[in-house]
């Protein structure tokens, strides 16, 4: 969720700059809905027949296997403008990589831009040298998973280790308060939770409110003197783990297969994987820890035309609140970008007005003074 707040507010006011309206009609926050890139953008030559809301993932995508910002290809202001030579040379990487996953992996997504460039603007041609020499290749890295426990003892853990089922069922909603830093800042935030997948981050920033909403099917977002804009559909569907706030008893419900796979660490904790996984293809991993059994990392995948993109989450500072433990901090990373939530207060159950989740009206189109 916090992971939206950085990137809409980024890349989203990045690219409706240069948003096309329909004929006749003033470009508004939502123009895109339903159009392909290339009715609701200007000047797309190869993602054009892509729904409209995954082009801006699809250019995530590019920023995070290149490590560049958007003014690396695209002109500031003037995105629709082909004067830098990056952008003329991405399209053609983008066509080269279409070919040949199409020509050779049956049109999957095998060969991206990060197959090559892993994090440079130019592709890394040279093997590199590791410190302390070589290391075992990863296809040769034990992945057996014969000695894990099944994916239903590790939940049940789970839900054990933080206070039980019953005291879980207890909870229809909760608010917190805290600070979240980004970009060097410590900035105040409040989170409201509903059980039903519905939850109202807003973070205090020094010219207004930035908000994030999910109600349960859809969600939006709003940042100061912008309009709000929808969060595309399949970003809401990969986001469900962070906002269901009795995640401990639906992950099996989120997803088509939940499976154990292999062990792994987070710093010097080793954690049992538990992936959940949709049409045979694994879009979640859950990290729980062996001992405590608490859940230390979830990273979660969203669909691009490009490629994945990857949001990890992990959680720290476990307290008891109301019988049930709580992590009270955390960090959300991603390619390019890394915030950290410290909650400083909470409570379960308290009132909340179900209008604060409903979508606010889009403002009205100025009328332009007659003549």
């Amino acid at each position: 969720m916090y992971r939206q707040f950085l990137c809409m507010l980024g890349f989203t006011l990045l690219v409706g700059i240069s948003e096309r309206p329909s004929c006749g009609q003033t470009t508004t926050a939502n123009t895109a809905i339903g159009k392909s890139a290339v009715e609701a953008y200007g000047n797309i030559q190869v993602l054009r027949e892509i729904p409209a809301d995954q082009l801006v993932p699809a250019m995530q995508f590019i920023t995070y296997s290149l490590g560049v910002e958007c003014s690396f290809c695209h002109v500031e202001g003037a995105l629709e403008k082909d004067d830098k030579k990056p952008k003329l040379t991405a399209r053609k990487m983008m066509q080269m990589m279409a070919t040949i996953n199409r020509d050779n992996f049956d049109l999957k997504q095998v060969v991206t831009c990060n197959s090559c460039h892993r994090g440079a603007p130019r592709p890394v041609a040279i093997p590199i040298i590791a410190e302390g020499g070589p290391t075992t290749a990863i296809d040769s890295e034990d992945t057996s998973t014969t000695s894990v426990p099944p994916a239903e003892l590790i939940l049940a853990k789970y839900v054990e280790a933080i206070g039980g089922a019953t005291a879980l069922q207890k909870i229809s909603t909760r608010h917190a308060k805290g600070t979240i830093h980004i970009s060097g800042r410590d900035l105040p935030i409040e989170i409201l939770s509903r059980v039903g997948g519905k939850q109202l981050t807003v973070i205090h920033l020094p010219n207004g409110d930035s908000t994030t909403t999910y109600d349960g099917s859809s969600g939006w977002t709003a940042a100061p003197n912008r309009p709000v804009r929808d969060i595309p559909a399949f970003e809401v569907v990969s986001a469900r783990p962070e906002v269901d706030l009795q995640l401990p008893l639906h992950i099996k419900q989120l997803f088509n297969e939940v499976k154990t796979t292999a062990a792994e660490k987070i710093s010097d904790r080793e954690c049992h994987v538990v992936a959940g996984m949709n049409s045979g293809e694994i879009v979640a991993k859950f990290y729980f820890d062996k001992e405590s059994g608490y859940l230390l990392r979830i990273l979660r995948y969203t669909k691009s035309p490009l490629g994945l993109n990857p949001t990890q989450i992990d959680y720290a500072d476990f307290r008891t609140l109301d019988g049930l433990k709580v992590p009270f901090q955390e960090t959300i990373s991603g390619p390019n970008s890394r915030s950290a939530v410290q909650i400083e207060d909470a409570k379960f159950n308290v009132a909340v007005d179900e209008t604060i989740f409903a979508r606010p009206p889009a403002k009205p189109a100025p009328v332009p003074p007659s003549s």
